[in-house]
């Protein structure tokens, strides 16, 4: 496989983008994203890959693409305790597969036929339109002929592979009009992933899906450090599900594994403090308490409470296992990369019979807003949150429910969600802010609604 960087300055993230056939990295030339590097790889005749140019990184998000998921699920092993976020496109992990992937007859007919008359038929059924190929043939890959036939023969070949722990995918994205892989055989193929399905051909807008797919979490640290002064002020609905996960703890007895003398808790994005002062309260005789959040300063600062200004999603994977009784999270999680890697991490790193307690978001948060801007968290519903546990962790209480906050004036929404650090737009872009003002609906009694769907979870170690 080849390697090579679009986008490399010194970030101490990596997305990487796993190409499909016939590619090198020139389609990909554009791509970007803060915070970020990224790298292209291509070429699969073999699976082989150094991966000496990602030592750097803290973490790695993957986007595949095509024949890239395939290779990205049988080289990316050595990588994975780094890897957060996968995102599967328009591929499967059975890339040649009659029900699963390309049927076979298919794909042995483009092997057969492979010229340049061809290969440019393809890569017209590949894009979709003709304002897309043309697009695409003005940063056409620089492969030749028997490059790309060979390239194809070795999916012929393919031993059947022994995935371990790469079969863990967060979303796959599958593009209603894919002329290559056909979407019904995604969509089994996918049938207990996450899946995002769009009105795109084989060739989907890679930028889009990082866009809305991978955190810019630089923009989104500096954003709640900016909300911080204000937070507290405009955020009773945060402020409620602290409540009712304290609630929850108490009732479930947490409250005396966190007083037991020597217990160990550690609290995943402590904010302000809403919930960190409660656990503070808590604490037994040498109870450690340590907070993480990524801005500073601490929230609480008294004897026995740690803080450490860190990226919790990365950070919890170096944390031995077995070595934390409670870990406590309020309204953050949605912010993660991955937050089912973060439950895999979450039920390693507690001891038998430890407890996960956490607040978050499902789909449909915010949807007024959403609508209005055509920017929203990919959040999972209920069950979706629910299925990221499942193996790994008992869930003993749930709550889900709605809350609305009123507004009189459309920019007002906009406006409290800049003061909690959660504004959808960026509020120096004053056109872009005033047009999804005009498109948020008011009410009937002509007010504006900022609707909140919270999940309470409670989850304790198998």
């Amino acid at each position: 496989m080849e390697v090579e960087f679009i986008t490399h300055k010194g970030a101490s993230r990596l997305i990487l983008v796993f190409a499909g056939w016939s590619m090198d990295a020139r389609p990909f030339g554009s791509l970007l994203r803060d915070g970020y590097d990224i790298a292209v790889v291509w070429d699969y005749r073999d699976c082989c890959i150094d991966w000496t140019f990602a030592l750097p990184y803290t973490e790695i998000c993957i986007v595949a693409w095509s024949l890239g998921v395939y290779a990205a699920a049988t080289s990316t092993a050595a990588i994975e305790s780094r890897v957060t976020r996968r995102i599967a496109v328009n591929g499967t992990i059975s890339p040649v597969d009659d029900s699963l992937g390309i049927p076979e007859a298919i794909f042995r007919g483009t092997l057969d036929g492979l010229d340049e008359r061809n290969l440019l038929k393809f890569y017209r059924r590949m894009a979709g339109s003709k304002q897309a190929y043309e697009a695409f043939m003005a940063v056409r890959p620089d492969r030749d002929i028997e490059s790309l036939r060979s390239e194809l023969d070795a999916f012929c070949r393919l031993p059947e592979p022994d995935f371990g722990p790469v079969t863990r995918w967060d979303v796959a994205v599958i593009g209603r009009a894919d002329a290559i892989f056909p979407p019904a055989n995604q969509t089994r193929a996918w049938a207990s992933t996450a899946t995002e399905i769009l009105d795109a051909p084989h060739l989907v807008d890679l930028q889009a899906v990082i866009d809305r797919h991978i955190v810019d979490k630089d923009r989104m640290g500096q954003r709640f450090a900016r909300g911080r002064k204000s937070y507290d002020d405009f955020a009773p609905v945060q402020a409620e599900c602290v409540d009712r996960l304290c609630s929850m703890m108490h009732d479930n007895s947490i409250d005396a594994v966190i007083s037991r003398p020597g217990a160990r808790v550690l609290e995943i994005g402590c904010g302000t403090g809403t919930l960190s002062r409660r656990l503070a309260r808590l604490r037994g005789a040498d109870t450690t308490l340590e907070l993480w959040d990524i801005v500073g300063p601490a929230p609480v600062e008294c004897e026995g409470v740690t803080f450490r200004q860190v990226d919790a999603e990365t950070e919890i994977m170096r944390l031995d296992s077995e070595s934390v009784d409670v870990i406590a999270s309020a309204s953050t999680v949605q912010w993660f990369n991955s937050p089912s890697r973060f439950f895999t991490e979450c039920a390693r790193v507690l001891v038998p019979g430890g407890y996960l307690a956490l607040t978050t978001f499902v789909s449909g948060n915010l949807q007024e807003v959403a609508d209005a801007t055509g920017r929203s968290l990919p959040l999972p519903d209920r069950d979706g949150w629910l299925a990221m546990t499942d193996g790994l962790l008992d869930v003993i209480g749930c709550e889900c429910y709605e809350r609305c906050m009123l507004f009189d004036q459309p920019l007002d929404v906009f406006r409290h969600l800049k003061s909690t650090g959660v504004n959808s737009l960026d509020s120096s872009d004053s056109h872009s802010l005033r047009s999804a003002a005009k498109r948020l609906r008011a009410d009937d009694d002509g007010r504006y609604r900022a609707t909140y769907r919270p999940i309470i979870l409670l989850m304790k170690k198998k």
